[in-house]
């Protein structure tokens, strides 16, 4: 798959589907996922959203300690399939607790997630 380049910066929005070139896959969105886990800093909170379009597709936004949001849309929840199985690994790659994770993703179609960010580490 080829992927336009990716800027990072803080008060970004970045969304898959525009360096993929399109959406509602979720294997291209974790990919996405693991090319900006890194650079986007604390992700300390998450919504699972409905698209306005006529199709009321489902996409998780990811919201940062850099100001930055993250749209995947090739996840989704409420049922036990791949675009949930999707969300539940960035979700708690991101530092959700597993057992809200689990719950919520598989349950319920629209949800919120918030965590603290975590303290520092001091030597």
């Amino acid at each position: 798959m080829k992927t336009k380049a990716i800027e990072i910066k803080e008060g970004s929005y970045l969304r898959d589907k525009e360096y993929i070139g399109f959406t509602g896959v979720t294997r291209f969105s974790l990919e996405f996922w693991d090319k900006v886990k890194d650079q986007v800093g604390e992700v300390v909170k998450a919504e699972m959203k409905v698209s306005a379009s006529r199709t009321k597709d489902l996409y998780l936004v990811l919201y940062t300690t850099k100001d930055i949001k993250v749209c995947l849309y090739g996840v989704n929840a409420g049922y036990l399939g791949e675009g949930p199985r999707g969300s539940q690994r960035v979700l708690k790659e991101a530092g959700f607790n597993p057992k809200r994770v689990d719950e919520l993703v598989f349950n319920q179609e629209v949800f919120t997630l918030r965590r603290k960010v975590k303290q520092a580490q001091t030597a």
